[in-house]
């Protein structure tokens, strides 16, 4: 209502200004009917109603400015939190297909309808107002003449309806492309060390601009209805108004009119009435692209799940025994259909034993627990607790009877005791502190992980970093234990618990379950057999069903499947027992346990508090000139523009002066008048056409501008991403979500100041200059008092909203980073947080969060909304002023007419381009935010990068290897050194393996070697040469990286495979390199074969196989250097056999640096280190390291199986 209210102010000021017209005339008539003193009461009395117009519009303005801001705020919050609610609700299929663009989708759509509600709202409904408000003064002042000018609006309607739908439709499909790019930026970003070993940035880059370029393509279609668009609309603004002066002058000639004032009010209303119209189309587009965007976000909210986790729905029992019982279950997952995981599967797990499943990768294990977990439906079958199918209980309710200990452990955000108390359920939840802390402290003991968490430096309250980055793999899965059990859970799944942890983590993890199992119904996935040796059941799958089942003796016993996994483990001839070796004062693990907390406790205390994501203070002028002067290629578009906008900013000014020439043509009488009011009408129509196609030209122009900037400035944000060293992502603010958000928020910023936007903008300034300058030189007098009296003011109030907004603006955007940051790893982690049943707690905290952004909007919109509305009203008292002090100099015969009346309108049409630029501040300061955190990234320089001096130097020679007294530390954790003076020598073709505890410096070795990052002293050379003088991109051409977590993207098996490659690989090469990775086999076997998609993240294969595509991708691009960092540990016994002889037989023909947990794939290395605190303690083949009886022996006592049992 207010902002209703606001736009009809304006036409009420074209009846004040009429009848001063009437008055004027009657003064000026000669006849001595009004007296100068008369003239200057009358005027005084129409000077009130413009100060009570001034009061009535500022108040309006501002109360409708502010309630349309906060409901923008609150809309867009109710729209993001139902959309993230949508997400957490849906079943895990749904995000086994796309994850990566979920928070760029929420974050930018977000952004768009907030734009759309707040801002653009405003002024469409004051456009309407003031449209509709000027026509019915038109029609109540002079019926017949304001029907004839009303012809105008059926192009204008037309034209805008045309305009709105072609839009629609067009920017529908772009929003989806773009949403599709951000998924690929998303993947990569969240994968860097990935992309950086494959050299994979142009081939992402390339798929990333293909959705882009196709979003181009279609955005073309656009520019022609913007032009058009544009064209006709300011085509009937000065057309409308020829008209109403040309046929007001035959009726008053005709006597059908009794004054000027009547054609004047009438003219000016369907001048402001057009021009409200006009602008009515840009802002319904506006809208329309928040409308886009909300579909979009409203596609996911009204998605309704298959199996909502928070569905109130199903049965809670007050007692759940544990007795499990898959009966005939067969399934296949949604997105291979046709291929059938599990076959009429039967298998029962009785309450409160532990049974173990074994068998080959992609034979189903995972699957189970799935099912269990009911993140998927069986297809055919069901699956039984406590003898009633898993669907009649309530989904909640269930999860939190069943928990899950996965093989990469998930910590999330926050503290010890924040991730802990994610396992709690129920009334636990609603504990007080103190009884929450008892609660967890007795599950970490449980889990062995009390102990370290005391001597953390803040013990239960400290940090454990993004995604537990701030401890090793033994201690996060330690506390995914407590988690998993601070609940009292009955059934507990364990899925490859300790298959990633060194000997002494998991010597200390398997003792934590198997303290843990007792009493509870457990199911044991393992590739480690020596895990559940002690299991009542174990059952061997094969092809979706139960191949064998059986006690551990009595498989062995019958020599079988089991049997022959238990033979290719056995890690080899122990002479002693464990009985037999020296125990040290201290146990080895318990001292690694203390040097890991001292040095995690040296890393938090030496953290930099103050490191940032970062961004400049550029003002806005100095952004705007940065950015034009990179424009090169558009120039001409640049100068056509800027040459067009001063044309189309003249002619408001200009248009005063015809307005004033056309009042005085109501002062003569005859043919003279008549000859002269029909060529100024016809000025004015050629002014229409000169206006047509000026705005035609910025529309089309500018929208073609505005799309290759975006289309440049995604890609170069992108391409300066990847190629930033892997320090800027360990920076915990630059998270993978939150600089996919800024990919999509910051080149949308900056096309606002370098689109149409910015014209609409300067067309505003060149109106305010010229109407300043041709009032003053007019009429010097009036024209200074007025330009003095408002300008200072506007400049005032401007200077100090866009302030207010810049910083509103900055701190709103990494907040805003913040939630995309929340919901990536809400929805990377989904797995996790369903069987935690945190959907309802994420939620939450997304809530809370978006609820603070709320809150601190608050203030900064009632200040601003000052300025804004003030720019609103200010025109009113300048006219107020203008007829105050032009009255006094019109009664004294020092002003003519024209003189008067041009300098009035001149305040008349400034005024209102002045309250069009603070319509645009937002905007305005949009673009500068985005512009300086864009400036900001190209201050970055990656260290290890290509340059003129390296960019044709690669690795030359016999490939050798030698580490040279090398010590390193991670920047973001302070002083302490992971490794401290290690050398090593590596001959051409021979394979070392580097073994030691978690956190010892194997990891980071791996990580210098492939220069991720570089040494703080020492160095490293390849063929006698510094690595740090190769080329990134030829050295690392050298080396393939096979990791312990395979990433895989959201494209075809052979695309993956082939993103390493130099050259096109043919399906013969791929298949090769799959056979060698033993995943030929299951990739034939899917439908597409080598072209059936992956997935987001490939999360449709299981983890073996997930794990084969990744060695064939290593092994497709015939590396000199081989760096396998856990490459077996997600494989199965039977896959790792194969895959370790084929990588031994790569490995005969290179370099090869192996990390390893389990002992047996790398007994037949040349050479093996043993690393502990960050240092070589010893080093020989398997054989001399044994006799040695030193650390490496003590490992392998710890993985030896027992040698009895298999010989029986």
């Amino acid at each position: 209502m207010s902002a209703v209210a606001s736009g009809a102010a304006l036409p009420l000021m074209t009846i004040v200004f009429g009848q001063f017209a009437t008055r004027f005339t009657q003064f000026t008539g000669g006849d001595g009917e009004v007296s100068p003193s008369e003239f200057r009461n009358h005027v005084d009395g129409f000077v009130l109603w413009f100060i009570y117009l001034f009061i009535g519009r500022f108040v309006i303005s501002y109360i409708a400015t502010v309630t349309a801001s906060v409901a923008a705020i609150r809309v867009t919050r109710t729209i993001r939190l139902k959309f993230m609610r949508s997400v957490l609700r849906q079943e895990v299929a749904h995000f086994d297909r796309s994850i990566g663009s979920i928070s760029a989708q929420v974050t930018t759509n977000g952004t768009r309808i907030n734009l759309g509600i707040a801002e653009k709202l405003v002024i469409l409904l004051q456009a309407i107002s003031l449209f509709v408000s000027a026509f019915v003064v038109a029609v109540v002042i002079q019926w017949k003449l304001a029907l004839i000018t009303m012809s105008i609006l059926i192009p204008i309607i037309l034209t805008m309806t045309i305009s709105i739908a072609i839009d629609t439709k067009i920017e529908t499909p772009i929003v989806r492309l773009h949403s599709q790019a951000a998924a690929v930026a998303q993947e990569a970003l969240s994968s860097i060390k990935t992309v950086h070993s494959f050299w994979g940035h142009e081939k992402l880059l390339r798929t990333y601009d293909k959705y882009l370029t196709l979003g181009h393509e279609r955005a073309k279609s656009k520019r022609l209805n913007t032009a058009g668009g544009n064209g006709i609309f300011h085509f009937c603004i000065f057309g409308g108004t020829a008209l109403a002066f040309w046929q007001g002058f035959r009726m008053y000639q005709a006597g059908e009119i009794d004054g000027v004032g009547r054609v004047l009010t009438v003219a000016l209303s369907v001048s402001l009435g057009s021009t409200a119209m006009s602008s009515i189309a840009p802002q319904l587009i506006h809208i329309a692209n928040a409308s886009a965007a909300a579909t979009e976000l409203f596609s996911v909210i009204d998605k309704k799940s298959q199996l909502d986790p928070l569905s109130p729905d199903g049965d809670r029992p007050s007692t759940c025994k544990g007795d499990i019982e898959i009966r005939n279950v067969s399934f296949a997952y949604p997105t291979r259909s046709s291929v059938k995981v599990l076959n009429g599967l039967n298998l029962a797990i009785p309450n409160g034993k532990t049974t173990g499943l074994v068998g080959a990768s992609g034979c189903g294990k995972s699957t189970v627990v799935g099912l269990l977990e009911r993140w998927y439906e069986p297809n055919a079958g069901e699956i039984l607790l406590d003898g009633r199918d898993i669907s009649d209980y309530n989904m909640k309710w269930l999860r939190g009877k069943i928990r899950l200990v996965q093989q990469e452990p998930v910590l999330f955000r926050g503290t010890v005791f924040e991730n802990v108390t994610k396992g709690l359920v129920d009334e636990q939840v609603a504990l007080p502190r103190h009884e929450q802390l008892e609660l967890v402290k007795t599950a970490c003991k449980l889990a062995n992980a009390h102990d370290f968490v005391e001597n953390l430096p803040n013990g239960y309250d400290t940090e454990v970093g993004e995604r537990g980055g701030m401890l090793s793999g033994g201690q996060k899965q330690r506390l995914v234990i407590a988690r998993s059990i601070i609940s009292n859970p009955r059934v507990l799944l364990l899925d490859e618990a300790t298959s990633a942890l060194d000997t002494r983590s998991e010597h200390i993890v398997q003792d934590a379950l198997n303290k843990v199992s007792r009493d509870r119904t457990t199911l044991v996935i393992a590739h480690k057999l020596s895990t559940i040796q002690a299991a009542d059941n174990i059952v061997v799958l094969s092809e979706g069903q139960v191949a064998e089942q059986g006690t551990y003796a009595e498989l062995l016993e019958k020599g079988g499947f089991f049997a022959a996994l238990i033979n290719s483990q056995k890690l080899g001839d122990t002479d002693a027992t464990p009985e037999e070796i020296e125990t040290p004062a201290e146990p080895t693990s318990v001292r690694h346990e203390k040097l890991e907390l001292s040095r995690l406790s040296e890393d938090t205390e030496q953290t930099d508090p103050h490191q940032t994501t970062g961004t400049l203070n550029y003002s806005l002028v100095r952004c705007l000139v940065v950015m034009l002067r990179e424009q090169g290629g558009l120039k001409l578009y640049l100068i056509l523009l800027f040459l067009t906008c001063f044309v189309g900013g003249g002619l408001y000014p200009a248009q005063a002066v015809l307005f004033a020439r056309l009042i005085d043509v109501y002062t003569l009488t005859g043919s003279e008048a008549k000859q002269k009011a029909d060529f100024l009408a016809m000025i004015f129509f050629i002014f229409a056409i000169i206006n047509m196609c000026s705005y035609a030209i910025i529309g089309w122009v500018g929208n073609h501008v505005g799309q290759v900037v975006v289309h440049r400035y995604r890609l170069e944000i992108f391409r300066r991403l990847l190629s930033l060293d892997q320090e800027f992502f360990d920076i915990p603010q630059n998270t993978s979500g939150a600089l996919a958000s800024k990919l999509s928020l910051v080149p949308d910023s900056i096309n606002e100041m370098l689109s149409i936007t910015l014209f609409l903008l300067l067309i505003c300034s060149i109106n305010i200059v010229a109407s300043s300058t041709l009032a003053i030189s007019f009429g010097w007098k009036l024209g200074l008092v007025v330009v003095a009296a408002g300008l200072p003011i506007l400049i005032g109030c401007g200077y100090a909203r866009t302030k207010l907004e810049a910083k509103f603006e900055l701190e709103t955007n990494e907040r805003f980073a913040d939630t995309a940051a929340l919901a990536t790893e809400a929805v990377t982690s989904i797995r996790t947080l369903a069987s935690l049943s945190l959907e309802e707690p994420i939620y939450n905290e997304y809530r809370v969060t978006l609820d603070r952004i709320a809150k601190s909007s608050l203030s900064t919109i009632t200040l601003t909304s000052l300025g804004y509305s003030l720019s609103q009203s200010l025109e009113f008292l300048l006219m107020a002023l203008a007829f105050w002090y032009g009255s006094r100099l019109l009664a004294t015969g020092e002003y003519s007419v024209t003189q008067y009346f041009t300098v009035f309108l001149s305040v008349l049409f400034g005024g209102q381009a002045a309250g069009q630029i603070f319509a645009y501040a937002t905007s305005a300061v949009r673009s500068q935010w985005g512009s300086n955190w864009i400036l900001w990234l190209r201050t970055l320089e990656a260290k290890i990068c290509e340059n003129e001096e390296n960019k044709d130097v690669g690795p030359t020679g016999d490939g050798s290897l030698s580490v040279e007294d090398i010590e390193f530390r991670y920047k973001q954790r302070g002083a302490a050194r992971v490794l401290d003076g290690i050398g090593m020598k590596i001959p051409s073709g021979s394979h070392v393996a580097c073994v030691g505890a978690s956190g010892c410096g194997k990891s980071t070795l791996i990580a210098l070697l492939e220069r991720f990052y570089d040494p703080i002293a020492g160095r490293i050379t390849y063929g006698s040469t510094d690595i740090r003088k190769f080329s990134p991109r030829l050295y690392r051409d050298q080396i393939s990286l096979v990791q312990q977590e395979p990433t895989l993207y959201d494209g075809s098996v052979r695309d993956n495979i082939a993103l390493g490659v130099t050259y096109e690989p043919s399906t013969e090469d791929i298949l090769g390199a799959c056979r060698q990775a033993n995943a030929a086999a299951f990739i034939q076997s899917l439908p597409e074969g080598l072209d059936t998609p992956c997935g987001s993240k490939g999360l449709q294969f299981s983890g073996g196989q997930r794990q084969r595509i990744a060695i064939a991708r290593a092994l497709i691009r015939r590396p000199r250097l081989l760096l396998l960092d856990e490459a077996t540990s997600a494989l199965d016994t039977q896959s790792e056999r194969v895959v370790q002889e084929a990588l031994e037989k790569a490995a005969a023909t290179r370099t090869t640096v192996a990390i390893a947990h389990r002992l047996s794939t790398i007994r037949y290395a040349e050479t093996i280190y043993v690393f502990a605190d960050g240092k070589i303690v010893e080093h020989g083949t398997h054989e001399e390291l044994q006799r040695r009886r030193g650390q490496y022996y003590e490992m392998c006592l710890t993985q030896a199986l027992d040698n009895n049992e298999v010989t029986k």
